[in-house]
């Protein structure tokens, strides 16, 4: 197959259904993990968690995203 380089990438890479499910995962795995924590916290500490769940989603989301998004194989 051929790969060529798309101006799009990125936005199509969003747009796909694999991708989509994927970051509703990650975002189901963050708000997990940080559960406990959010339940027991002040008004301070959880906007510092919710903060830091921002962070580590949007930090993961590009792993996700971004390694393929400049290139669609036909």
């Amino acid at each position: 197959m051929k790969s060529s380089l798309v101006a799009d990438g990125l936005a199509r890479r969003y747009q796909s259904g694999e991708v989509q499910l994927r970051l509703q995962q990650l975002r189901q795995e963050i708000d997990a993990r940080y559960a406990g924590a959010l339940a027991e916290a002040g008004f301070v500490r959880r906007f510092i968690l919710r903060w830091r769940m921002t962070v580590e989603f949007r930090r993961e989301r590009w792993k996700i995203v971004a390694p393929h998004s400049l290139y669609i194989r036909h």
